[in-house]
């Protein structure tokens, strides 16, 4: 039956996420799928996260009632002492808010301050489901073009340039994901990341700095993060459990100037009033009883085998020049260049094969959504190598090799 009501200009623009469109076809029987960027269910820490459900018997009256907005309040202290390595120093209570996944984070400062028409920075590629937020939220997408040391610095400048000039104001935020991006596993080169910082100040432009595989790193020296260089200055970070402890625990959180937190705050009451409180207080106790980090020491050497796997397996199946990529350091994530081959095409050859991946243009803007130069996602191929096994590695990239036209 059609619905006979009048729909919001929001509803009638909104469209499926091409990845969860295509998640459907990877799950036919015999599948070898490096589609879903998922971590390993075999490595979640199922006994000591069900110990930690004994803060339900302690304190069950207040973690099973509705709770601050800004988050559960052990669980915020013991983010702000665990972040204050990586950003410098330990944020107040003020300057942090949790959320229910990191997506949340894009969601509530896309909110603050994104109006319908206003231009959104973005890497390119960059994370899809921050395009689908943005985008739901009216945003076009200025994208800067990146290599393996992230996003090209000249084309960061003409970008911020050309919309000052040609849009009469600053783009509205700067999304990036620093660390091992999705989908393309790569760093922002270490002398790349002040300029960015810069160009971003004197352009006027807020930075979203998304880390979810920051503690994900194998090989290779840390990288300071961009709200440490800003000394927290424009710049508002976010970090997930999702990646390093499980995604279906649900909980994120945001870092930023308290003005800015609390706006965020404001509008998260309308959303869902609070994140779960069961998931925060699960998620402090495993923090308190030291499993975190014992479990991230333990997941590091755990991916740093699978990376290794599929750079080996790629290397002995793929022909000589028809692919180019690079080893990442850490993440989730290896991505392929196939000049002269339409990934979407090599996706439907592929799955008849028995092996998935996600075709490039998922992770690029539209170019009907994109002020400036659009960039051309057609011959690149993101390969998630954390969810196959070993074996299911070597035999998936020799399957996608035969799908090669």
């Amino acid at each position: 039956m059609t619905f006979p009501y009048a729909l919001s200009r929001s509803a009638e623009k909104a469209r499926p996420s091409p990845i969860r469109e295509l998640y459907a076809m990877t799950r036919r029987p015999g599948m070898i799928s490096f589609a879903g960027g998922l971590p390993d269910p075999g490595i979640f820490p199922i006994a000591e996260f069900a110990e930690c459900a004994e803060v339900l018997t302690r304190l069950g009256r207040e973690v099973l009632q509705y709770g601050a907005t800004e988050g559960y309040p052990p669980l915020v202290e013991a983010l702000c002492r665990w972040m204050a390595p990586r950003l410098g120093r330990a944020p107040t209570p003020a300057e942090l808010v949790v959320t229910t996944g990191s997506q949340q984070v894009v969601d509530l400062l896309g909110r603050v301050l994104v109006d319908p028409g206003d231009v959104v920075v973005v890497e390119a590629p960059t994370y899809p489901g921050a395009l689908h937020t943005l985008r739901n939220l009216g945003a076009r997408f200025a994208v800067v073009p990146c290599d393996e040391g992230g996003m090209l610095l000249d084309r960061l400048a003409e970008v911020l340039e050309r919309c000052r000039h040609e849009q009469g104001r600053p783009p509205k935020l700067l999304y990036t994901i620093v660390n091992f991006s999705n989908p393309s596993g790569a760093c922002l080169a270490a002398d790349r990341r002040p300029a960015v910082l810069e160009l971003a100040r004197r352009h006027g432009v807020p930075v979203l700095e998304d880390d979810p595989y920051g503690e994900l790193r194998f090989r290779g020296e840390a990288l300071p993060s961009l709200y440490r260089l800003a000394g927290g200055e424009g710049v508002v970070w976010a970090g997930s459990f999702s990646k390093v402890l499980a995604p279906g625990v649900r909980v994120a959180w945001a870092v930023g100037e308290a003005e800015i937190i609390r706006r965020m705050v404001l509008l998260k009451q309308g959303v869902d009033l609070c994140t779960p409180v069961v998931s925060q207080a699960m998620a402090a106790e495993y923090c308190r009883r030291g499993h975190l980090e014992r479990h991230l020491a333990k997941i590091r050497v755990h991916y740093a085998g699978k990376a290794a796997a599929m750079s080996a397996a790629l290397a002995a199946a793929l022909p000589p020049g028809r692919a180019a990529w690079h080893d990442p350091e850490g993440g989730f994530f290896f991505w392929l260049r196939l000049d002269g081959t339409d990934t979407r095409s090599l996706f439907e050859r592929a799955v008849e094969r028995g092996v998935a991946f996600l075709p490039g243009p998922a992770f690029f803007p539209d170019p009907a959504e994109t002020v400036g130069a659009a960039v051309d996602g057609a011959p690149f191929a993101r390969l998630c190598f954390t969810f196959a096994e070993p074996d299911e590695i070597v035999e998936g990239c020799r399957r996608l090799a035969a799908a090669l036209p």
